[in-house]
Formats: structure tokens, C-alpha cells, sequence
């Protein structure tokens, strides 16, 4: 059995530098309570490409990829955050309320809350 800390990393303000621009990890680190890490990295890549088809100057493509990525990064980093907080409750009588929200929460909050975070914004 290998175990490992996780450490919280506040989210980066910005993306772009110049002719850098951060993706992935690099740019918003996440916990892994939303299983998102890989999957926002991937999506960077997509609209890294569609910002990079839309406008040939280097800079302003990177420019125009943080406009486009930053405010969905951020809140899928601060989400997974509050989900990995709420997981962890050790406190018996804050975890059985928590069990029971979560098993009295409709299908349909469940699945609202999961399109959002399905849905890519390009």
C-alpha cells in the first residue's frame, strides 16, 4: 500500500503569458473528488486548438483560451474541493445528515449538477 498527501493549490489567475500559455495541472490542479483532473486537461487541449484555429497570433489565442477556460476550471477545482471537504466529515452526526441529504437528493439535482459539469464551452 503506497499513500500519498494531497495538497490544495489555489487556482492561478492567469493562463497566459506571452507565447506561454499554462493547460492541465499546470494551470488548475485539482483534487481528485471529482475525478476531473485528466478530464479538464483534455478539454484544454480542444479549445486550445479551436483558440489556436480562430486566431493565428500566438499570444491572443492564448489570451483568448484563458477568457474561455478560467472561469469553468476554477469552478470545477473549487467544487471538487467542497466535495472532497464534505466527504471527509468525521464528525458522526455531520456525516449521517450529510448521508441522508445525499440519499433524499432527486435524480434530477443529481443530473442537472453532473450536465453542468459535462458541458464544454467552447
Amino acid at each position: 500500500i503506497f499513500c500519498n498527501d494531497i495538497y490544495d493549490l489555489k487556482p492561478v489567475e492567469k493562463y497566459a503569458f506571452g507565447n506561454i500559455v499554462l493547460i492541465g495541472d499546470a494551470a488548475h490542479a485539482t483534487t481528485p473528488n471529482l475525478g476531473q483532473g485528466a478530464c479538464q486537461a483534455i478539454e484544454d487541449a480542444v479549445v486550445l486548438v479551436k483558440c489556436l484555429q480562430e486566431n493565428s497570433i500566438v499570444h491572443e489565442a492564448f489570451l483568448y483560451f484563458e477568457e474561455k477556460r478560467i472561469k469553468r476550471t476554477h469552478s470545477v477545482v473549487d467544487r471538487s474541493w467542497m466535495m472532497g471537504k464534505v466527504a471527509q466529515w468525521d464528525n458522526a452526526t455531520l456525516a449521517g445528515l450529510r448521508n441522508t441529504i445525499l440519499r433524499i437528493i432527486p435524480d434530477s439535482v443529481i443530473n442537472k449538477q453532473l450536465q453542468d459539469l459535462y458541458k464544454i464551452d467552447f
